[in-house]
């Protein structure tokens, strides 16, 4: 995940203090490797090497395992640092392989200094206390491989804790709900990694050159899983083709879902975010409407107000697209988005009646997106709204209805943009038959 750090206050100084904390307990970790007179030898230099090289080459061939998220096949080259290299040698080879290996990227990751530098810390400071773990001085074999398990775990534990933490800074949603999102995500995949750097530990304590023979076994889990890869680009593509048939059912306001992503895709760039996550939020932008394929034509295509009865059917359509998209598990955590894109920040939404942060993100980032191409997008009863009065009626909804710091950014965001280059529907040049936009139903936007 990418940030901008200018906008942010106390986040930076979270991010920050993981800087310092690391370069704190590495500084102290080599004063007492110095001040014990240890040394390196030479297995170790080309040991980590080897490791180096191969966290760049990780980097530069990720893995695909859900939709819009990679991994690299880092995890078992960073574990056997840590049980390999002395503690403080360990942390310093880790945070030169990801600092190397970030900036062989940083063309395609466009990933900011500040960035980099937390991930360095972030590897420096799970390598180093995985690596105390690994090399607390206990004898016997058993003993051994008991301190190797704990030091996955902890390794595991911390990559996890400081993952979450850099994410919880800036996404506002929930600790507990960001952790557990990212244990679910990655245990399997890291899981299969540890395993690998747990036999690689045994074999090079028998036979130092026997390390590379894991390159065997890794290259095996690395291309089995293209076959993942290849199922999540036709996820996508599956994705965009329902998103646009929902819009050739609704010839009134075609080319709603695509508007709404430019909108969203705005509204981020403006938070100063982007990365794997952002474009998991904007292919949920161009999919939030596809419960309304479940919508009878008579409440779809009605010119007036809808009764209540209809108004509870339409107000189905979060959850009728979540119950279809849940069969696409790689796209789990953009079913949520879509299933909550209507809820509302004092509570008073639908389905599931969230309230502030228990809402997702992305469902409050879309909520913004979605309101204005409803209010700014003409309709049978009704012109559509001035990009100004739209605006007015966002800014009065802040921090009641929308996420305020979302509204504030989407109005910076869209009044800055040349009047010709927002993309608001054109002009209607022939009577077609009226269709109602979803959004429009949003109480607080007069009709």
């Amino acid at each position: 995940m990418n940030f901008r750090l200018p906008h942010f206050t106390w986040r930076t100084g979270v991010l920050a203090g993981i800087v310092v904390q690391a370069i704190l307990v590495l500084v102290a970790g080599w004063w007492y490797f110095l001040a014990a007179h240890l040394r390196i030898g030479i297995q170790d230099i080309l040991l980590a090497g080897f490791l180096v090289g191969a966290i760049v080459v990780s980097y530069r061939y990720p893995i695909n395992i859900r939709l819009h998220v990679k991994i690299q096949m880092s995890t078992v080259a960073f574990y056997l640092l840590a049980v390999l290299l002395p503690p403080p040698v360990a942390a310093s080879v880790a945070g030169i392989g990801i600092l190397v290996a970030e900036v062989s990227v940083q063309a395609r990751s466009q990933n900011l200094a500040s960035d980099i530098a937390v991930q360095v810390a972030r590897y420096i400071l799970s390598v180093l206390l995985a690596s105390l773990v690994a090399h607390i001085p206990l004898h016997g074999t058993s003993i051994h491989a008991l301190l190797l398990i704990a030091a996955v775990l902890l390794l595991f534990a911390s990559d996890m804790l400081t993952f979450a933490l850099q994410m919880f800074v800036f996404f506002d949603e929930p600790f507990r709900k960001i952790l557990l999102t990212c244990v679910h995500g990655m245990w399997l995949a890291d899981g299969a990694q540890y395993i690998l750097g747990i036999l690689g530990t045994f074999a090079v304590a028998q036979e130092p050159l026997s390390l590379f023979l894991l390159v065997v076994p890794i290259g095996i889990l690395y291309f089995s899983c293209k076959y993942v890869k290849e199922m999540n680009e036709s996820t996508g593509h599956l994705l965009e083709s329902m998103a646009d048939t929902v819009d050739l059912r609704d010839p009134y306001t075609g080319g709603h879902s695509r508007r709404v992503t430019k909108y969203t895709a705005m509204l981020l760039k403006e938070l100063g975010l982007y990365g794997p996550e952002v474009d998991m939020i904007v292919t949920a932008a161009r999919v939030h409407d596809i419960g309304k394929i479940g919508i009878p034509d008579s409440i779809l295509n009605k010119a007036g107000p809808l009764d209540p009865e209809e108004r509870a059917m339409m107000e189905t359509h979060p959850d009728r697209g979540a119950e279809l998209l849940v069969r696409y598990p790689d796209f789990a955590r953009g079913t949520e988005i879509v299933r909550h894109h209507h809820e509302s920040w004092d509570g008073n939404g639908y389905p599931a009646r969230l309230k502030g942060l228990d809402i997702p993100f992305g469902a409050r980032v879309l909520a913004v997106a979605d309101t204005f191409d409803a209010m700014t997008s003409d309709r049978p009863y009704r012109k559509g709204m001035p990009v100004e009065k739209a605006a007015s009626i966002l800014r009065d909804g802040r921090g009641k209805q929308w996420d305020a710091e979302h509204v504030d950014a989407f109005l910076r965001s869209i009044l800055a943009q040349p009047p010709q280059t927002i993309p608001l529907k054109e002009p209607l040049s022939q009577p077609v038959t009226p269709v109602r936009e979803t959004a429009d139903l949003v109480a607080s936007v007069p009709a």
